[in-house]
């Protein structure tokens, strides 16, 4: 185990924080905008209103960013995706002026900041270099809001790590009234808003889609939402509030009506991402608990096979229709979706081919116009159907590798939390398995790049890089669920 965590910290690149922190600093460009801040931050400190109207609005942005996770499940902004960009633009301006009124800690670059940086530099260079300018530019100032929504979480993080429970639960509470609506659509057999399946491979089901519109977005956005409830429910459970007993089940009922509403949909993305986030967590808990009792691997695999082959007899016997949909994952090009998959990965792989170096430009609206020179008639497309292709295309190769060094050092330094801060171990493996359901649903399917899951995927970065961060946040750090009952800001 330790030659792992070792390995793990090597490439976390955690030991090459202070230095790139330092050439931050030193740096004549970004050194002197942030000696300039600092000398207007002090000037403004000086004013007797100043820290406590700078605390108010820390707290305010901070409130405006719960406001935000709550209302990514309202069916208003399904189709309306820039007032989430003003929510989130608004938070970032309030806090901005908090910290020059002397609010917050101090920001403490890493090297996840570089790779974020990288890739809005990747997506910068793509647009201007494209040749569809327009387009780009306005798929540019979707990922300069996401990406400044890191830095904004990660700041704010920063300032009180007790914030990200606050956080979480404002997105589950959102996701589970997206849940509780989906159940409810299933149970009067609500009927599809277009064909979403091959009726020559499967039958036809219901498939419910809630606020969203669509099933698919559905999974994606309640995916990383199970993983993060169940954190949650140990994270409070180990906690020393006397509310503990009764919030802790809370998210658990959370997390189990979420896993149900993300069958119900029906994505066969989905059910990948179920199965590949369930065995990333069973995976990182038995090398854990194995590690110190080494002598109970051979009867738990045991229970494990026994509990699979149920769960396969149950799959088969009780829910035909669920098993068919699952194996027409595996029907080829036999089922239309796949067929229709498989043209479009094609033909966006030979985009990539032909724009490796700079990207065809950043946002969907550019990559349909570049996709028309590549496409199989009858089959277009709004993305690539896998996120990292995306990214490739997009952005060409440096955005395509600092993006994937990004989730590299995200896992890595999860891994790490896991093992050496007990307070915060669970919520790290919560966060590190929310991770793992994105990617492999984004692996076949588009929805990564909508607001709902964007700005999930987001959180999720910056609360691994805040959480990582060897600098102390001010105050005191509380003990888990502390802050169950009440915000300390």
């Amino acid at each position: 185990m330790q030659v792992l965590n070792e390995l793990v910290l090597k490439l976390s690149a955690s030991k090459l924080d202070d230095r790139f922190g330092q050439l931050v600093r030193e740096s004549f460009l970004l050194g002197s905008l942030l000696a300039l801040f600092d000398g207007l931050s002090k000037r403004l400190k000086s004013l007797n209103f100043a820290p406590r109207l700078g605390q108010s609005l820390n707290t305010l942005s901070f409130l405006i960013l719960l406001v935000l996770f709550a209302a990514l499940g309202l069916p208003q902004f399904a189709s309306d995706k820039e007032a989430l960009a003003l929510i989130a633009l608004a938070a970032g301006g309030i806090y901005l002026v908090s910290r020059l009124l002397g609010s917050g800690s101090t920001f403490k670059f890493n090297m996840m900041d570089l790779m974020v940086a990288l890739y809005l530099g990747a997506n910068i260079i793509s647009s201007i270099s494209s040749h569809y300018l327009p387009q780009s530019i306005k798929g540019l100032s979707k990922v300069a809001v996401y990406t400044l929504s890191y830095f904004l979480l990660k700041a704010s993080l920063l300032d009180r790590k007790e914030r990200l429970p606050w956080y979480l639960s404002a997105a589950l509470l959102s996701g589970l009234a997206v849940s509780l609506y989906g159940l409810y659509q299933y149970k009067i057999g609500v009927a599809p808003l277009a064909t979403w399946e091959d009726p020559t491979v499967e039958n036809k089901g219901t498939r419910i889609y809630s606020t969203l519109g669509n099933p698919n977005l559905l999974a994606g956005y309640l995916l990383p939402l199970a993983p993060l409830a169940l954190a949650m429910s140990t994270y409070i459970g180990k906690a020393k509030s006397k509310l503990r007993f009764l919030i802790s089940p809370l998210f658990l009922i959370t997390a189990i009506i979420t896993a149900v509403a993300i069958f119900l949909t029906g994505s066969r993305g989905g059910y990948l991402s179920i199965i590949g986030t369930g065995g990333f967590i069973v995976l990182a808990l038995s090398v854990y608990f194995f590690s110190k009792k080494p002598k109970l691997i051979a009867p738990s695999a045991l229970i494990f096979l026994a509990v699979a082959a149920a769960l396969y007899a149950a799959l088969h016997f009780l829910m035909p229709t669920f098993e068919q949909r699952l194996a027409s994952i595996f029907a080829g090009s036999e089922h239309s979706s796949n067929a229709y998959r498989m043209h479009v990965w094609r033909a966006s792989m030979a985009m990539f081919a032909d724009n490796w170096w700079l990207g065809v430009g950043s946002g969907n609206s550019a990559f349909r116009l570049a996709y028309g020179l590549y496409m199989k008639s009858g089959f277009d497309a709004l993305g690539t159907y896998c996120v990292p292709l995306e990214v490739g295309v997009e952005t060409g190769i440096l955005g395509l590798v600092s993006f994937g060094l990004l989730i590299l050092f995200s896992f890595a330094r999860a891994h790490l939390l896991f093992y050496k801060d007990s307070n915060l171990s669970y919520l790290a493996l919560g966060l590190a398995a929310a991770l793992v359901s994105l990617m492999v649903q984004g692996m076949v399917d588009t929805v990564f790049y909508r607001p709902q899951v964007h700005f999930l995927f987001w959180l999720v970065i910056a609360a691994i890089s805040a959480l990582s961060s060897q600098e102390e946040s001010r105050g005191t750090e509380p003990e888990p669920g502390e802050n169950s009952e009440k915000c300390q800001n």
